[in-house]
Formats: C-alpha cells, structure tokens, sequence
C-alpha cells in the first residue's frame, strides 16, 4: 500500500484528487514534491497517495473524524503540520516517526510528522531541513 501524505485544506478547491498537487508552483503540495521529497512529479503521482483533513477550511472536528477513519485504513501515514498531528491525537514533533499502538489496530501503522510543507513554515529554512526530511521518511520505509 502507498504512503498517504495527509494535509490540513486545500485552498484551490474541495476536490480530492488535488489533495496537495503540485500545481501551481509555489504551492504547498509542489514544495513538498520537489524540495521535500525530492522526487520527480511522475514518481510523486505514482507513488503516494494524497489527502486532505478538511476541505477548503480548516474544522477541527471534521479534521479528527478523517483522521480516525485514516488510522483504520492506512499502515503508513505521513502528517504534515501541527494541527494534522494534533487531529490524530499526537504531539507534533516535527522530523520524526513513530508507531502507533498495535493493539489499537489490526496492523501496525506507522507515521511520519514533517513540518507543514507552506513556504510560510519557518522550519524548512534551517539548514539540512530538507535532507533530515528525507532522512526520517527513509528511516520510516516511506522513501526508497
């Protein structure tokens, strides 16, 4: 199963399947492919799947109702932001990863909490921000 990358809204539109896309330049889900990742458009299409908590604002009830629904059916989830960890019941701590209790769940799953990929998030401009990046999603089995 792919990875998920779980994000807060989409400002562009409710539609889904631009849950973090790419497009334009300069958006979130374009940082987070190309400087993040650092994978080609192709292989970022291709190899993870991609959704928003909310749809074009944030709600944090709703937030936390998609998030439960996630846990059930996702074994590797990668959670971008303060407020994504904090609707799964997480402290954000951003660069790491962690188990979530197999007792609570019929497999283990495993997540993976960056930064919010924005161009207003200031902690992608320390220095080595993008490389610890890959290097945890390495560590967790998200990036080859």
């Amino acid at each position: 199963m792919k990875p998920l990358l779980v994000g807060e809204d989409n400002p562009y539109g409710s539609d889904p399947r631009y849950a973090l896309f790419p497009i334009p330049i300069g958006s979130a889900g374009h940082r987070l492919r190309a400087k993040i990742l650092g994978v080609t458009l192709g292989s970022y299409l291709r190899d993870f799947d991609r959704v928003n908590l909310c749809s074009l604002r944030w709600r944090a009830e709703e937030a936390r109702e998609k998030a439960y629904e996630l846990t059930m059916l996702r074994d590797k989830l990668v959670l971008l932001g303060a407020k994504v960890a904090r609707a799964f019941g997480m402290k954000h701590v951003p660069f790491s990863y962690s188990k979530l209790p197999s007792g609570m769940y019929e497999h283990e799953r495993m997540v993976v909490q960056l930064p919010h990929p924005s161009g207003r998030c200031r902690l992608w401009n320390e220095p080595g921000a993008f490389e610890r990046a890959r290097a945890v999603l390495r560590e967790a089995g998200v990036l080859p």
